[in-house]
């Protein structure tokens, strides 16, 4: 209610009449224990509206498609968002009814945490700082890479090396994973589980999953089930769904998270997973420059995914949009954002995970552009995207709007033109050229000086114009003596920006240690 007032007064200048029973001239906001969690309907009769919606998310998401769909109210970023000064009302005779093609929908980035932004978007994120006033939220006990947590090596593989995996006829104890048929791993992981469930009644989702490195288990028993399977995911699905099993006896309404990645990317020829089981399938091989679904070198992961559709009950996708070992580089996957979202509803996918720039000071390449248009597309695959861009760098970066499309258009084209594929941790000499990257720089840089004097559009800028900087500098020959000059141009303009990170695992002064050393 409080978040309706707000902003329509923001909208309109008035403070509306909310009430909880029909009136006239008046906004009914109505719980209806019929609908699901997080559908809702809208209705007009008259000058009445009424929102009518599930529990413990329908009623506020209902309030605020109203206020996005009918009122144009955009939250395009934490610190930007659109409000018409003038709005023609016009709702459906026939009402407005909608429910999420997506149970989860995450896109993880710095810019995506805030709990009102990503309220305001309709996501659920479990990585969110979502909490009870904006409906609650997914939430994993775990979230991933669990292995070593539930059996932990340091307490248990000196005195029971079998709990552990097998390589090469030699039970290991770095970078491991289970032994997936021992029965008392199966014991210790499921009680070490039940324990974390209880620690945390909130939870809606526990990770029980491998760890994120190789080294499957190739002991007698685990070979036989993989052999006969055709994928390491029958062992995994073979352990896994025991431990379901036990948490399902104690915890009936909490579902458990395995992954499909790697090593057990590929589905088993007969396991299934339990009903209470969710197959989180990753795309960490794929190519990003071109659509999953037409890509010939994504053919693996179609027949993945397709087989995955078929057998799970519950399907999930950790999909990637950055580039880990560069997240300030140019990286064109925005043209495929969309078409791969719904080639994953298509194949029965419940719930998205995309994983891009998460580091404290945030600032990856379009971290908040990303973020907005993944939100719009996880809320609803079937969105006009491109009215959806438009309206983002016309706030964003306003006078400078129309460069920056620009720039975005001209990466984009390039790299199609050329057929590259781009993958998340390719260099730039990977697929960028110095052309490219120069036309790009002159492009933003004939805008800057419309932005000056406007401190959010010129940070705005500036923030859009360092990946082009970072491989401006990448680019060079080391002997270059330019190449020192623009390398430390990024570096202090980095600073001043707040961004604490060049990449998933470096930080910004660990890089400008690197190069310093001539490491870079």
């Amino acid at each position: 209610m409080a978040e309706l007032t707000h902003w329509i007064e923001r909208s309109s200048g008035r403070k509306p009449t909310i009430v909880a029973a029909p009136s006239a001239g008046s906004i009914v906001l109505k719980t209806d224990p019929s609908m699901g969690a997080e559908e809702f309907s809208i209705k007009w009769k008259g000058d009445l509206v009424e929102i009518s919606g599930g529990r413990p998310r329908g009623v506020l998401y209902g309030v605020y498609e109203f206020l996005d769909r009918f009122l144009g109210i955009r939250w395009i970023a934490q610190d930007e968002t659109v409000i018409p000064s003038k709005v023609q009302l016009e709702i459906p005779e026939e009402g407005f009814s909608f429910r999420p093609a997506l149970d989860y929908r995450e896109p993880f980035f710095t810019e995506a945490f805030d709990g009102n932004w990503s309220a305001r978007n309709r996501m659920n994120s479990s990585n969110a700082r979502l909490t009870d006033i904006h409906g609650g939220k997914i939430t994993y006990v775990g979230f991933v890479h669990t292995f070593n947590r539930l059996v932990p090596p340091e307490v248990y593989f000196s005195s029971h090396p079998e709990y552990y995996s097998e390589v090469e006829g030699k039970r290991i104890s770095e970078r491991t994973q289970l032994c997936l048929t021992n029965p008392d791993v199966v014991r210790i992981a499921s009680e070490r589980a039940l324990q974390w469930l209880r620690e945390n009644p909130s939870a809606n989702i526990i990770s029980i999953s491998q760890n994120d490195w190789q080294n499957p288990c190739q002991c007698k028993n685990c070979s036989k089930i993989d052999e006969e399977e055709g994928s390491h995911a029958g062992s995994l699905l073979y352990f896994v769904n025991q431990v379901a099993e036990r948490i399902e006896k104690e915890f009936p309404g909490v579902l458990v998270d395995t992954l499909a990645y790697q090593y057990t990317r590929r589905p088993p020829k007969n396991i299934r997973p339990r009903s209470n089981v969710i197959v989180r399938l990753c795309s960490i091989e794929c190519c990003f420059s071109h659509p999953l679904e037409s890509c010939p070198e994504n053919s693996s992961f179609r027949r993945d995914i397709e087989g995955w559709s078929k057998i799970a009950h519950t399907l999930y996708v950790w999909d990637y949009v950055t580039n880990f070992a560069h997240y300030l580089m140019p990286f064109p996957n925005l043209r495929v954002l969309q078409r791969n979202v719904q080639f994953f509803v298509k194949n029965n996918v419940r719930g998205i995970f995309e994983e891009g720039s998460y580091s404290p000071g945030g600032g990856g390449e379009f971290g908040a552009l990303r973020s907005y248009l993944l939100a719009r597309i996880l809320w609803d695959p079937g969105c006009d995207l491109d009215s959806y861009m438009t309206e983002f760098l016309d706030a964003y970066y306003g006078p400078a709007s129309k460069a920056i499309g620009e720039y975005i258009e001209m990466l984009h084209d390039d790299v199609e033109a050329r057929g590259v594929h781009v993958r998340i941790f390719d260099p730039p000499d990977r697929f960028l050229t110095s052309s490219l990257v120069q036309d790009g720089l002159s492009l933003i840089d004939e805008t800057l000086s419309k932005v000056e004097g406007n401190e959010n559009y010129s940070r705005r800028v500036r923030m859009a114009r360092l990946p082009l900087l970072y491989a401006k500098a990448y680019l060079m020959e080391k002997s270059d003596p330019a190449r020192k000059k623009s390398t430390t141009e990024f570096i202090e303009q980095c600073r001043g920006l707040g961004i604490t990170n060049v990449s998933e695992g470096r930080t910004l002064q660990a890089f400008e240690d690197m190069v310093a050393r001539g490491q870079w």
